[in-house]
């Protein structure tokens, strides 16, 4: 769920009478509560908020082309149909990806249609401003696609990112081809009840060798599944842990009090708001 060198660590332990440390707040494909997801305008919006770090998806175009959007399918998000990998990306820029977006967005300017958004559009936007968490997405049918690691790495490169990027991916073997394409790249495993469910029978031993053989330095879980056992345990493997996708105070304060290192969340406002009331001296 970015070379996020200020992430919390057990060893960093806060001097007496200092503030806490807080977790980063990452905005869920841009602040998915907020605006469409993973366009243009939700990435505005939450450069907008001051939030830490933006996260984003990643599949390919029929011609190979990075292109953010969540899912492999058209149908959740935009007024297409069909695969992604399937649309030439004018093609895919013909389509408006805020056609299901269900929440409120304020003026006429937020109301006009999103497109879908190339990789390097969305780093044009945010390089220097703000920290990226960059999800590897795979095909419908768990295939990775060909080539997609080396095409992120070269974009993070020509956009001079790459000190500001974690790559997530919830497929392992991809995070192990980002590491050799771009060996200084950060990498984090994101897991949830299929990997768990899976893996927990072994014991969280298991896990965090297993993840430690695929050189993830961050664990991303999902927030229905992150106890304190597990949690203790992937910072004892020394792994800096994050959780998704949190959108209520109570389990945000839940997860503060727990010391996570990143929340991801579709409404980074709350979560900017619940770490401000935390802090002493913040208006």
């Amino acid at each position: 769920m970015i070379g996020l060198a200020v992430f919390i660590h057990p060893a960093d332990t806060p001097a007496a009478n200092a503030a806490p440390k807080m977790p980063l707040v990452v905005a869920h494909r841009g602040g998915s509560g907020l605006a469409p997801e993973n366009t243009l305008e939700a990435f505005i919006r939450s450069l907008s908020l001051g939030v830490d770090a933006v996260e984003l998806d990643v599949h390919l175009s029929k011609e190979g082309i990075p292109v953010v959007i969540h899912d492999p399918t058209l149908e959740k998000t935009t007024d297409g149909v069909g695969l992604v990998e399937d649309y030439s990306l004018k093609e895919l820029k013909a389509l408006d990806a805020g056609a299901r977006f269900k929440g409120l967005r304020d003026n006429a300017k937020e109301k006009q249609t999103q497109r879908i958004p190339t990789l390097e559009e969305v780093l044009e936007l945010i390089r220097g401003k703000v920290k990226l968490q960059l999800e590897i997405k795979v095909r419908r049918d768990g295939t990775r696609y060909p080539g997609i690691e080396q095409k992120v790495v070269e974009a993070l490169r020509r956009y001079g990112m790459v000190k500001d990027t974690i790559v997530l991916s919830f497929d392992l073997p991809t995070l192990q081809a980002v590491k050799e394409w771009e060996p200084s790249l950060e990498t984090c495993a994101v897991i949830g009840a299929r990997y768990l469910n899976a893996m927990l029978p072994r014991g969280v031993t298991a896990i965090v060798e297993e993840l430690a053989n695929y050189r993830v330095g961050y664990v991303g879980v999902d927030e229905r599944r992150l106890t304190p056992a597990l949690f203790d345990a992937l910072r004892n493997g020394g792994f800096r842990v994050g959780v998704w996708t949190v959108n209520e105070e109570r389990r945000m304060r839940q997860f503060m009090h727990m010391g996570v290192d990143f929340i991801t969340t579709d409404r980074p406002d709350i979560l900017k708001r619940v770490i401000a009331s935390q802090v002493p001296g913040t208006p």
